[in-house]
């Protein structure tokens, strides 16, 4: 069953051609039109499904089924898509009586994405007819080439949840309080209007003309096997109906499902739990394991929910590299093969080692306004402190890290930096082995001993370039572990993961238990939809003889 409900709800649409699936090429003709299932409602009304309508399903949803399960035979395969096309149309109509019918600007954005569709499949044809013509158009690739970025972009976090504000009066006393609420996901604002007739996106003239001529011929002879003979209007607009009439079933779906998440409860004491027993878990592998304990950190500190000694132990630094050119690099790694052979003298090696790592000789590129730039790591640094210095450490912490973040994606040359949920960690006990190169630790420790959260540093060098640090604070258990059944989600959702972020522990938490969690209790309501459905329908007719036939050889 759980098979069956992944399908009925899944909202990826793989619209495929007839001739796309080896069920089809092996049909008889005679067999398209028969029934195949049929819904008897109590009224005596019914809806019949023919062998035809069984193939589309398969196209559409059911060749997943074999897709996600190799085992599967093609028997199953058709049985269970027989099935699926059954329980999908009894949801789309119940969700039509439940929610109403589409709006009109949503049946315009499904027209539209029926004709991109199509000039999507015409794009792949005109592909494979500059292969068979030997066809190169170096001015069309040209103006089409992406441009690559110079480096990441931020991508902020998006919450699932945020902390929502209300007012409650209770007797006649109004106070303010606050509750977790969902955030829908947020979409692209799409085109409402109507799209009118198809236009086909034209690249080359006789490619594009050749490619319409190919895709029309194709349906044409698809639904001649079905005992059409369509012209090309009539092969097209057939062709339009069927893929806005798969994508106007989603669409129905998806409406209900998101509903549906709306609604679900934000269960909190989960996501403490789970917090509580991953650091009742590593309580129990680091209190009295130091070892341990800096080995988890070594590798992966986002993953350590007890720190031994908290606030003692390490600190968090985000950091911007300007990085050394392949030249610098290339020169620096010959002085030290000149020096080790004892090609040249220590103070030669100096000298030239100095003058090749100069920070005025250290050229930082970056994207201002679409157009790419290029500074001295030393101007770079200064319009850093310029701005970043606009804000107190102290005071305005969260403001000052969050301007420190906008310079590392228009500066930074270290990726490992980039999108992350949390920030670096160092530590502070020089004899505990550092994971960064050893400058960078020991500037790290003297940000945190002598200017502490909040101070940055000045260009500190190392063999990668240099490195401008940042100090985010120290590494600190949310609670201590004597109070740990006394945790509340408040104080996961007041600890943000960087001060740069929106994204806090609880969500951490919250989004690694509710990725399935939502999914898992959306397909249950939904499930028990289809089985009331199905209880209320007099009967559902299968003729399994008749369709399982499409699996033999013509």
């Amino acid at each position: 069953m759980k098979k069956l409900l992944t399908g009925i709800f899944s909202l990826i649409l793989c619209v495929m051609m007839f001739a796309g699936c080896n069920l089809i090429e092996r049909n008889p003709k005679k067999y398209y039109g028969q029934t195949v299932a049929q819904i008897v409602y109590n009224d005596n009304k019914e809806k019949s499904f023919t062998m035809e309508d069984l193939l589309q399903a398969y196209n559409n949803y059911g060749y997943q089924l074999q897709q996600n399960d190799s085992s599967m035979s093609g028997e199953d395969a058709l049985k269970q898509t027989a099935e699926l096309m059954v329980q999908r149309y009894l949801l789309v109509e119940q969700i039509k009586v439940e929610m109403g019918e589409l709006t009109q600007a949503e049946k315009n954005v499904l027209k539209r994405q029926a004709y991109d569709h199509i000039n999507s499949s015409l794009a792949s044809l005109e592909d494979e007819i500059r292969v068979e013509w030997d066809r190169v158009v170096s001015e069309e690739a040209e103006s089409t080439e992406e441009k690559t970025s110079l480096r990441a972009e931020y991508t902020p976090y998006e919450p699932t949840v945020v902390k929502e504000y209300y007012e409650e009066t209770v007797n006649g006393v109004t106070k303010l309080k606050y509750r977790l609420a969902r955030v829908g996901a947020e979409t692209e604002e799409e085109d409402t209007s109507d799209p009118g007739e198809f236009k086909q996106n034209i690249t080359d003239a006789d490619i594009s003309a050749e490619a319409w001529k190919r895709y029309i011929k194709n349906i044409q002879e698809n639904n001649e096997e079905l005992g059409r003979n369509y012209t090309d209007t009539e092969a097209f607009n057939a062709e339009v109906d069927r893929i806005y009439g798969v994508l106007e079933q989603n669409k129905y779906i998806s409406k209900y499902q998101e509903q549906l998440t709306k609604n679900l409860e934000i269960n909190t004491q989960n996501v403490v739990e789970s917090y509580k027993e991953k650091v009742k878990r590593d309580y129990e592998l680091y209190a009295n394991n130091e070892t341990a304990y800096h080995t988890a950190m070594a590798n992966d500190a986002s993953t350590v929910y007890y720190h031994p000694n908290s606030g003692n132990e390490y600190v968090y630094i985000t950091h911007i590299l300007f990085k050394f050119s392949d030249e610098q690099t290339a020169k620096i790694d010959e002085l030290k093969k000149l020096y080790t052979s004892n090609s040249i003298t220590k103070e030669v090696y100096e000298a030239k080692l100095n003058e090749a790592q100069d920070i005025e000789k250290t050229v930082v590129t970056y994207e201002e306004n679409g157009v790419t730039k290029t500074t001295s790591a030393t101007l770079a640094y200064q319009d850093i402190l310029a701005n970043v210095g606009k804000y107190d450490k102290d005071v305005q912490f969260e403001l000052r890290a969050q301007e420190f973040n906008k310079y590392i994606y228009k500066y930074n040359d270290d990726e490992g930096i980039m999108n992350k949920d949390f920030a670096y960690v160092v530590n502070l006990d020089t004899n505990v082995t550092d994971q960064m190169v050893k400058p960078f630790a020991d500037e790290a420790r003297r940000l945190q001993n002598e200017e502490g959260v909040g101070a940055m540093s000045e260009p500190i060098l190392t063999d990668y370039g240099y490195h401008v640090l940042l100090n985010l604070g120290p590494v600190k258990n949310v609670v201590e572990y004597e109070n740990i059944n006394n945790l509340t989600w408040e104080a996961l959702y007041n600890v943000k993961t960087q001060p740069s972020s929106e994204k806090t522990l609880f969500h951490v938490e919250y989004d690694a238990l509710n990725a399935n969690a939502d999914s898992t209790k959306v397909t249950t309501i939904l499930s028990s939809k289809i089985a009331d459905l199905t209880a209320k329908v007099e009967v559902i007719k299968y003729w399994e003889k008749r369709y399982l036939t499409l699996l033999e050889q013509e």
